[in-house]
């Protein structure tokens, strides 16, 4: 548990330093450059620590040629990440070295879209890491993610959808539900309160029938290849519990909704991004009503790309309190962290809890399935 009480200590430290504190753009850099170092160490240097653990260690190990890169995707790791394990585990076998790559790759492209979406990065940050620690372990998924936050600068900076599309395609070569984030593109814009809420309770009727599992089937088919194979898996999955999909996460997800509807049009004019967040969000909540009931895992993997946004409209609220009230709220913001991180790994506490490493907790017997 210290690792992970000394990360949350330098995030309060560095968060009030962020928050609080006036910071030229260099100090503020440092602060980043030795958040990424922590968390590149802590995710990088892991042992037998999240989920999926020998699925994705026994994957790196055996993919040592082309053609089992191809079995690898008959067993359902897309062609992207099949590429990139095997280009590491050419140049090497060991599976740390192969997890080190992958967290620098992953936080240089998390920083990068943080420092764009949020008017506080390290408090996003803060609240990013503790709501997806308990998909750590997630390889493909994670690195998908990050592709996905990182091309949203070409949908509301740089205007460029030609360049966001090309980056949702090669996510979607690395985990194949990246491709509902294509869905981004058309959300940057206002859409009336009344719509929203209409298109939510739409959402929650339809998602009570079976029309939904059957229009995914039939899409998964037309596609054809992985895509098609996803869509049969998904479709006979059994419900299973998570804590992402809780009566207590849904319960929160539709208060901060409220919350971020209620100071839209503030923060619609203090912050660019603000819109094209808020729609993710709603999105998301839609997605979850229409397939909750029907195709439960397909909620769980897909509904990552809309849930994170809630990092960054949290803490996009901040903007609306003025500085005498910022030491009360990065506090609360930091015990509401705490509690997102038991939250977030609750499903697998014995895989997270006690952190074990390559150089700490090494003779922990932890037992992976």
């Amino acid at each position: 548990m210290i690792v992970y009480l000394v990360t949350f200590f330098l995030f309060l430290i560095f968060g009030y330093l962020d928050f609080c504190i006036d910071l030229n753009v260099k100090k503020k850099d440092l602060l980043y450059r030795i958040l990424f170092f922590i968390l590149v160490i802590q995710v990088g240097l892991r042992w037998e620590t999240g989920t999926d653990w020998i699925i994705y260690k026994d994957n790196f190990e055996n993919t040592t040629s082309i053609q089992m890169v191809l079995l690898g995707v008959l067993d359902g790791f897309e062609i992207g990440y099949g590429l990139f394990a095997y280009i590491i585990r050419d140049l090497t076998d060991n599976y740390v070295i192969f997890l080190f790559i992958h967290a620098i790759i992953y936080y240089l492209l998390i920083l990068k879209a943080i420092k764009q979406l949020s008017p506080y990065p390290i408090i996003s940050l803060l609240l990013f890491y503790t709501a997806t620690m308990g998909v750590l372990g997630s390889n493909r998924q994670l690195i998908a993610l990050a592709i996905c936050l990182f091309s949203l600068q070409y949908v509301f900076i740089k205007k460029k959808p030609f360049y966001f599309f090309l980056l949702v395609i090669f996510a979607s070569l690395f985990h194949t539900t990246a491709i509902i984030f294509a869905v981004y593109y058309f959300l940057d814009r206002d859409f009336k309160k009344y719509q929203i809420i209409l298109v939510l309770g739409l959402s929650f009727i339809i998602g009570k029938t079976a029309l939904p599992s059957l229009l995914f089937s039939s899409f998964g088919s037309i596609l054809g290849g992985t895509a098609a194979m996803k869509a049969e898996i998904y479709s006979n999955t059994d419900k299973i519990q998570d804590a992402s999909l809780s009566l207590i996460g849904l319960i929160r997800r539709i208060v901060y909704f409220a919350l971020f509807l209620y100071n839209y049009d503030k923060l619609t004019q203090k912050i660019r991004s603000y819109r094209l967040l808020f729609n993710g969000f709603a999105f998301g909540l839609a997605f979850y009503f229409l397939f909750a009931d029907t195709l439960i895992i397909l909620v769980n993997r897909g509904s990552l790309y809309f849930n994170v946004m809630e990092s960054f409209l949290l803490t996009s609220q901040l903007l609306i309190f003025v500085s005498k009230e910022r030491g009360y709220l990065l506090f609360l913001i930091f015990v509401y962290s705490i509690l997102l991180f038991f939250q977030s790994i609750s499903a697998y506490y014995d895989l997270f809890i006690p952190y074990k490493g390559i150089f700490i907790n090494t003779e922990l017997n932890r037992e992976m399935d």
